[in-house]
């Protein structure tokens, strides 16, 4: 079933049409290519995701931001997806104009990834590869900091009365604890997109099971900026696998060995990860305009995951062994 754009979809899309001064006097036509989805996939809810067709060229994959989104995105964003796109671990970038940018548009058999793709051994390696050769660039020269946007959504949350749970400030303190043992232990800032979401991956399927060769293109770069790369590796081993053992076998694809170090890194990093997506749900189901985004589900699903890791009984060994 085809899920229906949400309401002024036409009109949004019309106007970030004609600030593209290339397709101005031209025939386009447009369609909705990705209906917003908060809660389980987190997916196309910052901005209208369209496939564009001018003058009966090859499509354009169009995303026009959310006013109410717009302080999600870091600045680096524009520069982040357009060196991806040249070093071929992302579209290529077509278009860009004020809250617009077009990409490369990736048909069938391409498609986004969803948690079960993940769990497929060849593909977290492919994935794994393709976050290695990201990291392996040449940094963005702007940071970007987990702590501190959690910091800075706390305050927005309070700001605008959002339903934040009752251990809030416990939660928050834990995180004030992951961030001291690992500004302790030190880490080296990287590349990175700073995203662990299935959806945000592009995957073409090889016949067979798994990907094709090459078969993995990253999506979705808001948040990025230069960090330590375990935890882009942490928050997509959080989102891909329940248990122990797969993450370690992960951590050694990435890295050629799995130190007890890195692994109680990258659990610590999950935490970090479920917190701030938890606190952006539940703000944004305040601030947010578009009332049928299931934000409000998805941030409770995401404190709920981190005050599971933070209760485990091997959190404190974790703190202690960076």
């Amino acid at each position: 079933m085809t899920m229906p754009a949400e309401p002024g979809f036409d009109e949004r899309v019309e106007a970030a049409l004609a600030q593209v001064p290339a397709w101005r006097g031209r025939t386009t036509h447009f369609r909705l290519a990705a209906a917003p989805v908060a809660s389980p996939t987190h997916r196309a809810v910052a901005s209208d995701c369209v496939r564009v067709r001018v003058d009966g060229a090859d499509p354009v994959f169009l995303k026009v931001r959310h006013a109410d989104m717009l302080r999600d995105v870091l600045p680096a964003m524009p520069e982040a997806t357009r060196r991806a796109g040249r070093l071929g671990l992302g579209p290529k970038v077509l278009v860009e104009a004020e809250g617009v940018l077009g990409l490369v548009d990736l048909p069938e058999p391409w498609r986004y990834a969803r948690v079960g793709d993940l769990q497929d051994a060849g593909t977290m390696a492919q994935v794994l590869g393709t976050l290695r050769r990201l990291h392996a660039a040449e940094a963005l020269g702007q940071d970007f900091c987990p702590f501190a946007r959690i910091e800075g959504l706390a305050q927005e949350a309070r700001a605008c009365a959002a339903p934040l749970p009752e251990d809030i400030d416990a939660l928050l303190a834990s995180a004030r604890l992951i961030r001291a043992a690992i500004h302790a232990a030190g880490f080296d800032r990287a590349f990175c997109r700073n995203d662990g979401t299935a959806s945000n991956l592009m995957l073409r399927p090889a016949p067979g099971g798994g990907v094709k060769p090459d078969g993995v293109r990253l999506v979705d770069f808001d948040l990025a900026g230069d960090n330590d790369p375990w935890f882009e590796v942490g928050a997509l081993l959080n989102e891909a696998y329940p248990f122990d053992a797969e993450r370690r076998r992960a951590i050694e694809i990435y890295a050629g060995r799995c130190e007890e170090a890195l692994f109680h890194r990258c659990r610590l990093y999950g935490a970090v990860d479920d917190l701030m997506w938890g606190l952006w749900g539940v703000t944004r189901a305040v601030t947010s305009r578009r009332p049928g985004i299931e934000f409000f589900k998805y941030g409770q699903w995401r404190l709920l995951h981190a005050r599971t890791t933070i209760a485990a009984r091997d959190f404190e060994l974790w703190l202690r062994h960076l």
